[in-house]
Parts: structure tokens; C-alpha cells; sequence
């Protein structure tokens, strides 16, 4: 007995042991990701060698790590970390024959360049034997390739009216890889793993992220992922940050902690506002995401984790302040008081998941009576932006659109719009 006692006391202690060690080598992880981000290469050196004592790393980590002793002028340490990339597993030959961030290994090493190019080549080759859509993979990887050569090019230059080229340029990629996505996502549904790999997924993911002049492709792109949940063929944790992002562009609260409110130079002060937030790690491990309190590291600041207790108070707060707002808006309303009216009601529609869909017909209404009898424009755009909110939160028909006081947005071309596609 005393043994068993032993034995089992020892495996509880190895277990904990590594524990301990993972979510160590994930800190460090993230904190080498966030200097990643600020350009400060040395510091992420330091914080990518401490964890890699620990574990070793990944393909994209060791990838990341590798691009690092390039710009640190590391010529052995980062051809080590790019061969180690390639043999466990880094697929995208093309993204690396650019990637900016090899130029001096490039430059200065020009022959054993050439021997790690063809040996991501080959790796690449073999790899597409194994899918079964190999050639539409080849084309999504280059659609966002080209996109992030563009912005790129938009970093590199000095002159306004070439930045003002190269805009146009990003708009017209934007929007034809958008565009070709949608077809994609038509044919196929989201494409699975065995068809384009996990990095052709991640990239379609990539375009449809960006779409957020689109939140009707993105929650059409979302239900085809849905459709594969329960399979090993979909990157769920693509679909965690574009539910997210979805969600937030919708005015609701995030559902996994994927969205923060940035500051500057890579850094964020908090996660934007979530749902049921003591239950998030819980999500997240469900998906095999790290806690908050990790990821939170990556983007500069620190995180504790809430009991629902806390949870519970903190949105009751929320609410509150969103329905004092509320409140005096109607008020500032009733005594004609209308640019407060707006500030107020404006202010509310910036708390994720604050106002209601009837809160949002509600102010669109009140917006509308303010038009009629007020000149300015900004009354008439306010009120279409509440009505275009519920119309993408599929709350909106044609038997609401037909109330008295829209009759004043009768002609404006968003109006038009929104009905042609209720139709």
C-alpha cells in the first residue's frame, strides 16, 4: 500500500511538475512574442532561449525565433532555427523567399540561402502530395501573400503620393481577395485541413478576418466552420478569433477573449468586454487556448482572473452605466436638448452588447423625429447606423421599416440599400 502511495504521490508531483513548466515556457512565449511586435529583437532573443531551455519550440516559434537572430545578424542561430522550422513541419516555402526578415542572411549568405530555399521547397512539394486541393491552397497562400508585400511596400516608402498608390492598391487586393473568398467558401464550404493544410486554412481565415466591411461574409464564413467543429479539419482557434471579431462588429460582447483594446506600439491596456467573463478560460481550454492571464502577456498587460461573483458585478455595473446613458438621452430628447440626445445615445452604442436590439430601434426612431425637424444630417446617418446594426444582426424586417418617422430617410442611398436587401 505504501508503495502504490508512493508511486502515485510521485506521478501526482511529475504531473504538477509539468504544469508548471508549460504554462513558464507559454509566458515566456508571449513575452518574446510582444518584443517580437515592438521591434525590441535582443529582448525577444532572451525570452525565446529561456523558454526554448524548457521546450522545444514549435514550427511558427521556431520560425519567429529564427527571423530574430536574422535582424540580430545571427547568421548560425538563425539558419538553426529555420532548418528546425522546415523538419517540424513549416510549409509556406513562398512567404519565407520574402519574408523581410531573412534580407541579411540572404545578402550575406547567399549560398547557404539557397540550400535552406530548396530544402523548404522540397519540404513544401511533399507536403502537397498529401492534400487534396493542392493548387487551390497555392493560390489562397499567394492571395495574402501579395497583400502583405503590398503593406510592406507601404512601410518602406517615404513619398506620400507612392503611399497614396499603394493604398489603392491594398483596397483593390482587399476586395478582389474578398471577393474570391466568398466564391471559395461558395464551392467548398470552409475548406478542410486534408484539402489546403493548415496553413492554406489559416490563410483563408487571414482574408475573411480582414473583412470587417463585411460582417455578413464573416458570420456566413463562421457557419461554414461551425459545420466542422467536431472534426479534426477546422483550426478552432481561427474560429474563436473570428467569432470574436464577428461578434464585436456586431456590437456584442466576445465570447473567448480574442479582442483587446490596443494603445500603441503593440501593447493593449484590457480585453475588450466579454460574455460571462469568470466562464472564458473554461472556453478557451475547450478549444486548446491558454488562460487569459498568458495571453494577456502578449499584448503588454496583466490579467486576473474573475469568480463569477466578480463577473456578475462587473456587468451589472455595465449595464448600469449603459442605461443611465440611455436614460438621459431620452430626457435630453424630451427637452429638446438634441446634440446631447446624440452624445448620450452615441455614447451608450460604444459598450458592446449595452443596448438592446429594442434599445437600438428605439434610438433609430428617435433619431428619425429629430431629422424631421432638425436639418442636420448627422441625425439622419445616426439613425441609419442603428437600423443598419439590427439589419446586420438579422433583427430588422420590412414591417418595421414602414413606422411614420423614417419616412425622412426615404431617399438616402444606405435606406435603399437596406431595403433592396431585405427583399
Amino acid at each position: 500500500m505504501k508503495l502504490f502511495f508512493l508511486i502515485g504521490y510521485s506521478l501526482f508531483l511529475c504531473s504538477v511538475s509539468n504544469a508548471q513548466s508549460d504554462s513558464l515556457y507559454q509566458t515566456l512565449i508571449a513575452k518574446a512574442g510582444l518584443l517580437h511586435l515592438q521591434k525590441s529583437y535582443k529582448s525577444a532573443i532572451t525570452y525565446y532561449e529561456q523558454a526554448f531551455q524548457i521546450q522545444q519550440p514549435d514550427a511558427l516559434t521556431a520560425y519567429k525565433a529564427a527571423g530574430m537572430y536574422s535582424l540580430d545578424s545571427n547568421a548560425i542561430k538563425s539558419f538553426q532555427y529555420l532548418h528546425l522550422s522546415i523538419t517540424s513541419g513549416w510549409t509556406e516555402a513562398d512567404w519565407l523567399l520574402f519574408d523581410p526578415y531573412f534580407d541579411y542572411l540572404r545578402n550575406t549568405y547567399p549560398e547557404k540561402w539557397k540550400m535552406i530555399s530548396r530544402t523548404a521547397l522540397v519540404a513544401e512539394s511533399q507536403y502537397e502530395y498529401t492534400l487534396q486541393l493542392p493548387a487551390l491552397r497555392k493560390e489562397i497562400i499567394l492571395m495574402t501573400l501579395n497583400d502583405q508585400k503590398l503593406r510592406y511596400q507601404k512601410i518602406q516608402t517615404k513619398n506620400d503620393s507612392d503611399r497614396m498608390s499603394i493604398n489603392k492598391q491594398i483596397t483593390k487586393s482587399d476586395l478582389s481577395n474578398m471577393s474570391r473568398a466568398k466564391d471559395i467558401i461558395k464551392q467548398y464550404g470552409w475548406l478542410k485541413i486534408s484539402q489546403i493544410g493548415k496553413d492554406g486554412q489559416n490563410n483563408l481565415w487571414l482574408i475573411v478576418q480582414h473583412a470587417d466591411q463585411d460582417v455578413l461574409f464573416q458570420q456566413t464564413a463562421l457557419k461554414a466552420m461551425e459545420k466542422l467543429q467536431r472534426t479534426k479539419e477546422v483550426n478552432m482557434e481561427n474560429y474563436a478569433f473570428l467569432y470574436d471579431r464577428a461578434q464585436c462588429n456586431l456590437n456584442y460582447k466576445q465570447r473567448y477573449g480574442t479582442q483587446v483594446e490596443w494603445t500603441n506600439n503593440g501593447e493593449a491596456s484590457a480585453f475588450r468586454p466579454i460574455l460571462k467573463e469568470y466562464m472564458t478560460d473554461e472556453r478557451r481550454e475547450k478549444i486548446g487556448l491558454q488562460p487569459l492571464q498568458i495571453y494577456a502577456l502578449t499584448y503588454g498587460f496583466n490579467y486576473h482572473t474573475i469568480c463569477m461573483k466578480q463577473s456578475n458585478k462587473k456587468d451589472r455595473d455595465y449595464k448600469a452605466q449603459v442605461l443611465l446613458l440611455i436614460d438621459s438621452a431620452k430626457y435630453c430628447y424630451d427637452i429638446k436638448q438634441y446634440q446631447k440626445t446624440y452624445d448620450f445615445y452615441n455614447n451608450a452604442s460604444t459598450f458592446l452588447g449595452g443596448m438592446s436590439n429594442a434599445d437600438n430601434f428605439e434610438a433609430a426612431i428617435i433619431f428619425s423625429k429629430i431629422a424631421f425637424v432638425n436639418n442636420d444630417e448627422k441625425y439622419k446617418s445616426i439613425a441609419l447606423d442603428f437600423l443598419d446594426l439590427l439589419f446586420l444582426r438579422g433583427s430588422l424586417n420590412k414591417k418595421q421599416l414602414k413606422q411614420q418617422p423614417f419616412k425622412i430617410l426615404y431617399n438616402d442611398p444606405r435606406w435603399l440599400e437596406m431595403n433592396k436587401r431585405l427583399n
